[in-house]
């Protein structure tokens, strides 16, 4: 199997298609795959660093920018639509898979015009700008969330969840299965992968909050790049046990420590609280079309969260929330169970599966 997978540009998007890569080559041994992003997203450095094949073309987002740079955007499309003309013709793939971001639009459009077989993975309950427009030429949709149905003009849907890497799954497993420690508690902080700077800040105001916690508690935060110095330098004036860094990419490991995570609501983040089982606060990103937020309310109405709207956020409240939750394991093990039950672990084998299926006509 010759397999595209196109889109990127943030971890949200970038490791789902990595759980599918890593799926595909365990189905069929010899098969290859090929990425495509740009240059200035994640993927650039990450893939190459996983020995993953990597081709960047030019593509900008269009939400949420100003005049000038959406048309900078517009611009650029016939220019990554002809770079991925050639790039499928060249690798000439069995199958283009578009996992999101805005690297993904010009690809399967290119597709399209050469008529390779195309599917589309929807993380979010609102689906983004590119999926929307390219849904009624694809050949299968896949998405994580019953309710995006309505929003994507094509009739071959498949429900399964977001691909989630299965060492998530293994490392909550094994700790679970261990036990923990009851006067130690582990508070994990996620921005997604550039960081988020208001968490970061109310965090910094919730230290003091934070260190009246009676029993033992220790904090993983993962700032971004921007952020890294200043709350570092915070958390050593602090009598807190901390661990920060700008990014974490040994993920297994500290889903598995976490009592209790601090997020935005990506979908990619959310699928991976939900296959390891941990409660969350979710703080949406104001800027993500409102996707985040109906996200999180989804998690919310499970149980499996709560949450805070950024334009609310604040150190005293973060920091309150926090230490009730870990002040009730009760509550705490109700949420973990919500968010296991939305969890799809097997998200990864039922797509590929689909995919096989479909090359060989039979979907």
């Amino acid at each position: 199997m010759r397999v595209v997978i196109a889109g990127g540009g943030t971890g949200g998007h970038l490791y789902p298609g990595i759980a599918l890569a890593e799926t595909f080559k365990r189905f069929q041994a010899g098969s290859r795959i090929l990425f495509i992003g740009t240059a200035h997203g994640m993927e650039a450095t990450l893939l190459p660093e996983k020995g993953f094949s990597f081709e960047a073309i030019s593509a900008k987002g269009l939400i949420g920018k100003a005049a000038g740079a959406r048309m900078k955007s517009i611009l650029l499309a016939p220019v990554g639509l002809m770079q991925s003309l050639r790039i499928l013709q060249r690798f000439a793939p069995n199958l283009v898979i578009g996992i999101g971001g805005y690297a993904a639009g010009p690809v399967l459009l290119a597709a399209v015009l050469l008529r390779m077989k195309r599917v589309i993975v929807e993380p979010n309950l609102v689906p983004g700008l590119a999926n929307k427009l390219i849904a009624p030429y694809v050949d299968l949709a896949v998405l994580a969330f019953e309710e995006s149905r309505a929003s994507l003009r094509t009739k071959k849907i498949k429900i399964c969840g977001v691909p989630v890497r299965p060492e998530i799954a293994q490392a909550a497993e094994a700790a679970a299965s261990k036990g923990s420690d009851p006067k130690q508690r582990t508070l994990v902080i996620l921005g997604g992968s550039q960081g988020a700077h208001s968490i970061n800040r109310a965090m910094m105001e919730a230290i003091p909050t934070l260190e009246k916690e009676k029993n033992g508690l220790s904090v993983i935060h993962q700032t971004g790049k921007r952020d890294w110095e200043e709350v570092k330098a915070a958390y050593g004036r602090s009598a807190l046990s901390a661990r920060v860094e700008p990014f974490i990419h040994g993920m297994a490991e500290v889903y598995a420590a976490a009592d209790l995570v601090v997020s935005r609501a990506g979908a990619g983040t959310l699928s991976e609280l939900a296959v390891a089982g941990k409660p969350s606060i979710l703080i949406p990103y104001p800027l993500a079309t409102a996707h985040q937020e109906k996200n999180a309310a989804a998690f919310v109405s499970s149980g499996a969260a709560e949450m805070i709207l950024d334009r609310e956020l604040n150190g005293a409240q973060l920091g309150e929330r926090i230490l009730a939750l870990l002040s009730d394991p009760e509550r705490l093990k109700g949420m973990g169970g919500a968010a296991k039950r939305r969890g799809h672990p097997q998200a990864a084998e039922e797509i590929v599966k689909a995919c096989f299926e479909l090359v060989k006509g039979r979907l």
